[in-house]
């Protein structure tokens, strides 16, 4: 077997030859040969494509990058025709078959251009072998030749290749095009930038004593929308991804073991409704957890997600924008969707930039202790201390926002790859997939708390022409609501399935944002916590009674911070308290009773069992009672109860003892018990003749959904990011 016979296996489609004619509005290779056919003639330059053998399609994967790509022999193939009139731009990434390096020694591509007056060089790239592998993106300006005619000449050179196999499909191209920025299209370009672990109070536009986003505020919080009050469905990044990605509540999707969490393969996610539309689509991940076999690299035809290896976490966002920005640059004349995951500020909060300052932070050049960006993990777990905190939190603080004005820089880099044409038509969001503990609520990083710093994320938008600038949307949004909204933007119509509502009307001023309660759940380690934020309002609850076994020692310490901060019931005024420092309840428990139902409308949609709850009853009495089932129940699992209430479970019988309260608690029974063959209540002593009005009794369905089994490599890549030991 030959070098060439051991290549890794890829889609191929082999494309017969015929001619085509020219394409003088600019093209997009890869889909023009998936359906054309062309010329074979190394003698004459038709006008359109021509290549001196029969190209073929196909997808490979480089540097972590998958990309569509059309295999050509070494040599030169070319595109003769009329180039647009204004801002043309001609794009070509390249790179060999894999197998092909175990041979060839240097690859040399040029981009030429042919005219009446001569030969230009536009760009040109040598590779050797010994260097790491990635794709080559060669990117010229024809506006010199704006309505001319002209010929392209790709050119590959393959040093050390055998003459045996110079007549092979070796050399991959993709995404080649001719672009014209000027060229209307019939739907908005969108641009998503998620910035993993981002913080809203930490950002300009959100009045942040520092500056640390002026990109941000500059080039889309002024031009734009900031909507002051959004929210996350789950305070880490797999569920809420989940979540934002699908418009559904990601406790609906996910199972109980993390290791499960994806995207189950009977979701469509936007991504794959967008391609559907005729969308271009690219997804640029840096977080290390979404990888492909967990559903999300659905849709997206071209796709970069790192492995599952510690050592990228330490990659910042300069090398995320060396995977999007040659995309966005090819794909500037066809409706796109881009979505761009930055991994900064996660921890460690380190960046190149801080270099000039020794590692340190320059936002507090004075700190001399010993705490680094490094440490931040090591804190969380339990395995680190801190010697000062009064001087050591604030300088962790520095360094954070540190990463914030890092990964800024370079959102404003990625902006500034767009043709100002093209942006002016490009419906812009930047959100966060949660936010980041920083010692407020006396721990630290995120996952474990429904605190606003983990889950009151920043959401901004920009579209021209479309959304005023400067515009300030109060009221309560969710991140569950981007997938109508985008979809409505792109001209979709709403799927009745989403659990999120479109917030384009209220962006674009034809009418105010949803009354919609935000529920987030946080779908992690330890018992259950749910929330719900309204009006400015927010309970939490947190179901201390919960039978929880850690499987580690980092989930000993995190159950052990979480229980000594963590209270039943907590409810808060954020307007008044947005940092959540005054406990309201049980001193206001009708705005916590208002709030309560929304927590439990979610949690009832897939939590199993046949559920018992006090709802009606009227606070201060007992009920007390006995439900008698076919068979003997699996057990019983409690939801909110208090001290005071007592529930057992002795063969196929149940006995509780409950105190109602405002907000309604009880227990749900797991396992296949058949029905209720007797149930026998009292209230403070006095048999009911009925339950109804007093206590709820029922079993919800939910929404059938397969959800993902255990995946061994998610496993490992949550291990390699900290998140399980």
């Amino acid at each position: 077997m030959t070098w060439l016979e051991r290549a890794a296996p890829i889609l191929v489609v082999l494309v017969l030859t015929c001619g085509c004619g020219p394409e003088p509005e600019g093209f997009l290779l890869r889909p023009l040969v998936g359906s054309k056919t062309f010329t074979v003639a190394p003698d004459q330059v038709p006008e359109g494509l021509s290549f001196e053998r029969a190209p073929e399609v196909a997808e490979l994967t480089i540097d972590y990058e998958r990309r569509p790509v059309v295999l050509t022999s070494p040599g030169t193939w070319r595109w003769r025709g009329i180039v647009p009139e204004e801002g043309a731009r001609f794009h070509a990434g390249v790179q060999l078959l894999p197998a092909a390096w175990k041979a060839v020694e240097t690859l040399e591509i040029r981009l030429v251009a042919r005219d009446e007056e001569g030969r230009e060089i536009l760009d040109h790239a040598r590779v050797l072998r010994s260097q790491e592998p990635r794709w080559i993106d060669l990117d010229a300006d024809l506006s010199r030749y704006a309505g001319s005619e002209v010929t392209i000449e790709l050119s590959s050179n393959l040093r050390g290749l055998p003459t045996g196999h110079r007549d092979a499909n070796l050399v991959a191209w993709g995404p080649v095009s001719l672009s014209n920025p000027v060229k209307e299209t019939e739907r908005p370009n969108i641009l998503f930038i998620l910035v993993d672990t981002l913080r809203h109070d930490h950002l300009t536009p959100y009045g942040y004593k520092r500056d640390t986003s002026p990109e941000i505020q500059s080039r889309l919080a002024l031009p734009g929308a900031v909507v002051e009050e959004a929210y996350s469905q789950a305070p880490w990044t797999l569920p809420s991804v989940v979540s934002f990605l699908t418009g559904r509540y990601p406790g609906d999707l996910l199972g109980t073991d993390v290791a499960s969490f994806g995207i189950p393969s009977e979701i469509e996610p936007l991504p794959a409704l967008l391609a559907r539309l005729g969308y271009q689509t690219g997804g640029f991940i840096a977080n290390p957890s979404l990888h492909a076999g967990a559903g999300f690299e659905r849709g997206f035809r071209t796709f970069f997600a790192p492995p599952a290896d510690i050592k990228w976490m330490q990659k910042h966002a300069d090398d995320l924008n060396a995977h999007a920005i040659p995309w966005l640059r090819a794909h500037q004349d066809r409706p796109f969707f881009a979505y761009v995951h930055y991994i900064d500020p996660h921890d460690p909060y380190y960046n190149p930039d801080m270099d000039r300052f020794g590692g340190r932070s320059p936002f507090d050049p004075g700190y001399t202790g010993p705490v680094a960006g490094n440490w931040i993990h090591g804190i969380y777990n339990g395995r680190l201390q801190l010697a000062d905190p009064a001087r050591d939190v604030p300088y962790i603080r520095a360094l954070y926002d540190s990463e914030v004005r890092y990964v800024d820089r370079h959102i404003g880099e990625l902006l500034s790859a767009l043709d100002p044409r093209v942006l002016a038509n490009t419906l812009v969001v930047l959100t966060a997939d949660h936010g980041e503990e920083l010692y407020d609520h006396g721990g630290w990083k995120h996952g474990q708390t429904l605190y606003e710093e983990q889950i009151h994320v920043p959401l901004i938008f920009r579209w021209d022409s479309r959304i005023k600038p400067g515009t300030r949307l109060r009221g309560t949004a969710r991140l569950v609501d981007l997938v109508p909204t985008l979809a409505e933007a792109a001209g979709m119509k709403a799927d009745p399935e989403w659990d999120g509502v479109s917030l384009l009307p209220a962006l674009t001023g034809r009418g105010a944002l949803p009354r919609r309660p935000a529920f987030a759940q946080h779908l992690s380690s330890g018992p259950l916590r749910a929330a719900a934020v309204l009006n400015g309002k927010k309970l939490i609850l947190y179901n201390e009674r919960e039978a929880f076994q850690p499987a580690d020692a980092m989930q000993a310490h995190l159950f052990g911070v979480d229980t000594a901060r963590l209270r039943r019931q907590e409810l808060y005024d954020l307007t008044k308290d947005p940092k959540e420092s005054r406990n309201l309840f049980p001193e206001d428990q009708e705005t916590a009773a208002e709030l309560a139902p929304a927590i439990h409308r979610e949690l009832e949609e897939h939590l199993p069992g046949l559920w018992v709850l006090t709802e009606g009853a009227l606070p201060g009495s007992r009920l007390s009672g006995t439900i008698t089932f076919q068979r003997a129940p699996q057990r019983w699992v409690p939801y909110f109860l208090g001290d005071a209430d007592r529930v057992e479970l002795s063969g196929n019988r149940i006995t509780f003892d409950l105190a109602a309260e405002h907000i309604a608690k009880g227990f749900r029974v797991e396992g296949d018990a058949g029905r209720a063959v007797s149930v026998d209540v009292s209230e403070n002593g006095r048999p009911l003749p009925s339950i109804e009005g007093r206590l709820g009794l029922f079993r919800h369905q939910g929404r059938a959904v397969n959800r993902r089994q255990a995946d061994p490599e998610t496993e490992r890549r949550l291990r390699s990011l900290g998140y399980i030991q």
